[in-house]
């Protein structure tokens, strides 16, 4: 690749072609070059390890009527241009521009094109035109006035499959014969079917050292079961160490079952406490198996089985690390599905155990990090435990206590980035905490620590999940500063502004790395949202309106409009708190008020939205109160003050588990009515 071209590829596509576009960006930037081709000399220069970087644009282009300057960048230092073809494709006049921008800017750029539905040269062969893929452009005569017959990979299955169309394109992408692509391909996945197979043999092996176990003499016995008990532990570590990472659950779950038959046919007296151990370690893989599959239950009663065990082993020798470590992974388990469960005693009894388990291990062995790594988190996840369960003070003092564990743990000489993950996550739970405590200013400064954490430990982590959480931090800190709404302080809200605003880049950047991904999403919206109400807050009405779009244009995408559950309920009633407060500052009254009327409905649909949704207060709080600005706008003073009354009467029962925000909104209400019950008097 030239020095200065920063993009193997361009694709070009039509929203209605994103999944396919998608799917394709993945597939090309994680496909790896056969070992035996990387550098080989093409005219194309030397044949890389991988694809990267691949450019998607996430929509076809913005309304301003013309390609943005970053598209026509990006079109200029992409060394190909893919054009996903289909009938949409050939009508969207953006993908049509970026094919004659591809050629203004790069005219000695290849351009191919992958076949996602329709036909190409539609009408030539008997065809309705509306059934053409090519887009118009991509059929224009080239600068010797040539017609242009493009190269195509046809990825639908009447075509070449998307297998065969994916080599076409790497091919096409490096100058190679399709030849190489498809022997080493071939090759690559003979080796694969080879090591399953080797897989296969070993248990089979496994099982018939177990028969031979069986019918040998004590001698021979013993030392087959030696082997035999060897050929175990390799299966339940190394070679589940091997297996989990490329989602070979199905070879796992034979392993497990058969650890199990086997032990099960042993007299149960004269097994080992180290025999016992791998017994209870198959259910724990089983366990695992079952979660990860979905089956929940299954995955409770092995947990459970495996907790029976690894508790008589303890039982018989207290004193040994290894047994109290295996016991303590049973007790967080059961611990964790008795939370899904929502038998609340039992995990909190469970997670309890599982504390005091791993502060016997440090105990026993304090220089042991993996130990004090399981400390932390058991002391952690008690108190996420109080927390769901609104035990704001005990989720303060075991969160406190976890993140003093997890900071020494991150400041260790050779701490691995997960340490300081850890560490930025147990002070976004003391975010949360403090503020339902009602300890604002605690709550503000546990977010700057966050997002110190993020800023220093972090720093050199090009990690997207990351940047996510910090982007989220610095948020929160905003909306932390607001959360007086208009009682905020001049210094607050412009300190709010210059976060949310800088945020907006990183917000942009997270949509762009990966349009699909709902948790990114959701963060972005939110951000768009806070920054909306905060330029409310400073009088820039137009500037809050510009943000609104920004975060409704976020969820036009088809994934947010699949999305379920309490988080997207939430963020969708914010945006219809935010539009009733934008009609509110343009002077038009009544269309926030219907605003309004959706927000209350939204809030009725969700049932229980006080306990259901983690802002649900506020949004009614918030929503309350400007319903009553809007009636004493309208000269309507009864109806305002029944509205701030219904307000009070509503949340005066959870007063003492309100947030920041809605505490804010709540207590403005409360002091309005005494001051109008003191003039009536």
């Amino acid at each position: 690749m030239a020095a200065s071209t920063r993009y193997r590829a361009f694709i070009s596509y039509s929203h209605d072609d994103a999944r396919d576009a998608h799917w394709l960006h993945r597939a090309l930037e994680t496909y790896r070059l056969p070992g035996r081709l990387v550098g080989k000399e093409t005219a194309k220069g030397p044949v890389p390890r991988r694809l990267t970087p691949i450019f998607r644009d996430r929509d076809d282009l913005p309304a301003s009527g013309d390609l943005s300057q970053s598209v026509r960048t990006a079109l200029g230092q992409s060394d190909t241009l893919i054009v996903v073809c289909s009938p949409a494709a050939a009508a969207s006049r953006w993908v049509n521009e970026e094919i004659r921008v591809f050629r203004e800017v790069n005219p000695d750029g290849d351009i191919l094109a992958a076949i996602v539905d329709g036909e190409p040269e539609a009408e030539t062969t008997g065809l309705p035109p509306e059934q053409e893929c090519f887009p118009p452009a991509l059929l224009e005569p080239g600068e010797s006035g040539a017609a242009v017959e493009p190269v195509a990979a046809d990825m639908r299955r009447s075509g070449d499959g998307r297998r065969m169309a994916l080599l076409k394109l790497v091919a096409g992408l490096l100058g190679l014969s399709l030849d190489q692509l498809i022997q080493r391909d071939l090759q690559r996945r003979q080796r694969r079917v080879t090591a399953v197979t080797v897989v296969s043999v070993l248990i089979s092996v496994f099982m018939a050292g177990l028969t031979l176990f069986a019918v040998s003499a004590q001698s021979e016995a013993e030392r087959r079961k030696a082997e035999a008990e060897d050929l175990i532990e390799f299966m339940l570590n190394d070679l589940r160490t091997r297996l989990e990472p490329v989602g070979r659950l199905d070879v796992l779950d034979a392993v497990g079952e058969k650890v199990i038959e086997y032990y099960d046919s042993q007299n149960r007296s004269q097994m080992s406490d180290d025999d016992l151990g791998r017994r209870a370690t198959a259910f724990h893989l089983l366990g695992e198996i079952d979660s990860a599959s979905g089956d929940l239950d299954g995955a409770y009663r092995h947990f459970t089985t495996a907790y029976e065990a690894t508790s008589r082993i303890l039982a018989v020798d207290p004193q040994s690390p290894a047994r109290i470590y295996e016991h303590s992974q049973s007790a967080y388990w059961v611990g964790y599905f008795a939370l899904t469960r929502e038998d609340l005693d039992l995990a909190e009894a469970r997670f309890i155990e599982y504390r005091d388990l791993s502060q016997r291990l440090v105990e026993l062995e304090p220089d042991n990090v993996e130990y004090r790594t399981e400390a932390a988190y058991a002391m952690s996840n008690l108190g996420t435990l109080y927390a769901g369960q609104r035990r704001w003070q005990e989720a303060h003092d075991s969160k406190s206590r976890s993140v003093e564990m997890f900071q020494a743990l991150a400041e260790r000489d050779g701490a691995p980035p997960q340490a300081w993950i850890d560490l930025a996550t147990g002070w976004a739970w003391m975010v949360r905490i403090n503020e339902y405590i009602g300890d604002r200013d605690a709550a503000i400064a546990a977010v700057r620590e966050q997002i110190r954490i993020y800023d220093l430990g972090l720093a050199g982590e090009n990690n997207w999940h990351v940047r996510r959480s910090a982007m989220a931090a610095e948020y929160a800190l905003a909306r932390l500063l607001i959360s007086e709404g208009a009682d905020s302080s001049a210094g607050d809200l412009r300190s709010a502004l210059e976060i949310l605003e800088a945020a907006s880049y990183e917000a942009d950047a997270l949509i762009q790395h990966d349009e699909t991904n709902l948790n990114w999403r959701v963060v972005a919206v939110r951000q768009r949202l806070w920054l909306a109400q905060a330029q409310l807050l400073a009088g820039n009405t137009q500037a809050a309106r510009q943000a609104y779009f920004d975060a409704t244009a976020f969820m036009t995408h088809e994934s947010w409009q699949r999305a379920e559950g309490a988080r997207y309920d939430e963020t969708r009633i914010h945006a219809l708190l935010i539009e009733a407060r934008l009609f509110v500052a343009m002077g038009d009254l009544d269309s926030a008020h219907t605003a309004l009327d959706h927000l209350f409905g939204a809030l009725n649909n969700v049932g229980n939205w006080q306990d259901d949704l983690v802002r649900g207060p506020y949004l009614y709080a918030a929503g309350s109160t400007t319903l009553a600005a809007i009636y004493d706008e309208q000269g309507d003073a009864a109806a305002a003050a029944e509205a701030r009354r219904m307000l009070v009467e509503t949340l005066t029962p959870i007063a003492d588990r309100l947030s920041a925000g809605a505490t804010s909104e709540y207590l403005r209400a409360r002091s309005q009515i005494q001051q109008e019950m003191a003039v009536a008097e």
